[in-house]
């Protein structure tokens, strides 16, 4: 464990009693014992081993084979004569060989060498892609808990709001100035939001427990946004940077550039089958034998030499294997045109996001403060007699809708930020400790 995670994961377990877990020490943890992440580094640290795996079909192969065994029989000869002789066998044989084979001309474990370069290189590039797509879900749950937080709070105002406007309507009836119709409504009102609250409080329940499944515990306390929310501009600030970014250096398209790679060593190793190899060979036997004609015989002996090998027929399967490869190399082609394209259509619309997300919440900013202003009006209004109850539950819920909307917005641009650092392969300690930045008030559950 590095002592960047270390770190983290000592100040995240001491949060509980100190302040809110927010999300820099989310990622800690998660980077210590969430399973999916550490899924991903076990993957590539097996990836990496490719390399150790390749080489080693280029280096000295080492073998020993030994033997001792006990011979107990009876062997019959027959001599110049004709005659049968019968001899009692009662001996012990053994023997070492020792073989070392050092390959000279191998097309086939040269390919594999390579390859294994390239599928160490692929390993790296498919767990920058999985981390930081992991840090993506990390935020997008955190978010989620912190906005079904927020719906309920919204859900219990617009519930004591309704609850007033039923007692205020049911006084008025008593007094001979409201109807029946107001009652109504008011209560159906108040049941409506009744209702969203517990679907609300579901939602909840359910967004802790996803957040749980990547961090591997449930905080009983979490960091929510500030008033505060600045909305800087990005750096670069074009598509078309960006676009250039995302081709360059995109983990996914890094991915599958090399599985490309990949496959044209796959290729290489079924022509290789076409090809003969050419091995240096070198040996040492050391044999003791003992029997009636060859008493307490010893042998030792070493040998060196080269070792050819040619292909001549192998019913077709060298072609047939070099077309299959030939093939998947295509496809792997193939995906990677597809993961391109696909990288530059979300590098697209998440840096649209940003940028449409920044004047999003500025404008429900300005709902949010029109909406509270309207609903002042229609409750004055209502008092000199130029409204009714119902404008005043319909600016309420305005309110209401406006601020959750203004909530959601600020989440998704934060998000949006973070998904497209993703896509172009930056997303790094950095960006999360600026998304973090936007934390602070404490929600307890």
């Amino acid at each position: 464990m590095s002592t960047r995670v270390a770190l983290a994961l000592c100040i995240a377990s001491l949060a509980p009693s100190v302040h809110a877990l927010d999300l820099r020490e989310a990622w800690g943890i998660l980077q210590y014992q969430g399973p999916l992440y550490l899924s991903a580094v076990h993957e590539r640290d097996a990836a990496l081993e490719n390399r150790n795996l390749g080489k080693a079909g280029l280096l000295p192969q080492a073998n020993l084979n030994a033997y001792q065994s006990h011979i107990n029989g009876t062997q019959r000869q027959p001599d110049a004569y004709g005659r049968s002789h019968d001899s009692d066998l009662n001996y012990n044989a053994k023997s070492a060989v020792v073989q070392v084979r050092q390959p000279l001309f191998n097309k086939e474990k040269l390919a594999t060498y390579r390859q294994g370069k390239h599928q160490a290189d692929m390993g790296e590039a498919v767990f920058d892609a999985k981390a930081q797509d992991v840090a993506v879900q990390l935020a997008g749950r955190y978010f989620d808990v912190l906005l079904a937080h927020q719906t309920i709070e919204l859900a219990e105002a617009k519930l004591r709001a309704y609850a007033l406007q039923v007692v205020s309507t049911t006084r008025r009836r008593e007094l001979g100035e409201g109807t029946v119709t107001d009652i109504d409504t008011a209560v159906a009102r108040r049941d409506l939001a009744n209702a969203e609250l517990i679907e609300a409080r579901d939602h909840l329940l359910v967004a802790r427990r996803l957040l749980q499944e990547l961090i591997g515990e449930t905080p009983d306390t979490i960091a929510t946004l500030q008033g505060n929310f600045p909305t800087p501009g990005l750096q670069p600030a074009t598509l078309s940077e960006w676009l250039l970014k995302a081709r360059v250096d995109s983990p996914n398209i890094a991915a599958r550039r090399l599985g490309v790679s990949v496959a044209e060593q796959e290729v290489a190793k079924a022509r290789a089958g076409h090809w003969p190899t050419l091995d240096l060979v070198a040996g040492y036997t050391a044999a003791d034998s003992e029997s009636l004609s060859t008493l307490d015989q010893r042998n030792r002996y070493a040998s060196i030499g080269v070792e050819l090998n040619v292909p001549l027929f192998s019913g077709g399967y060298v072609s047939a294997h070099v077309r299959q490869t030939a093939a998947s190399r295509e496809q792997a082609e193939d995906d990677l045109n597809a993961t391109r394209e696909a990288v530059l259509s979300n590098t697209t619309r998440e840096f649209l996001g940003v940028q449409n997300g920044e004047v999003r919440v500025h404008a429900l900013e300005v709902a949010v403060r029109s909406s509270e202003k309207a609903l002042a009006s229609a409750k004055k209004s209502f008092l000199a007699g130029s409204s009714t109850n119902t404008d005043i539950l319909d600016a309420e819920q305005q309110v209401f809708n406006a601020q959750r909307d203004l909530f959601e917005a600020k989440l998704r641009y934060l998000l949006s930020r973070l998904r497209l650092a993703a896509l172009v392969g930056a997303l790094g300690e950095d960006d999360i400790d600026q998304v973090n930045a936007y934390l602070g008030p404490q929600l307890r559950f």
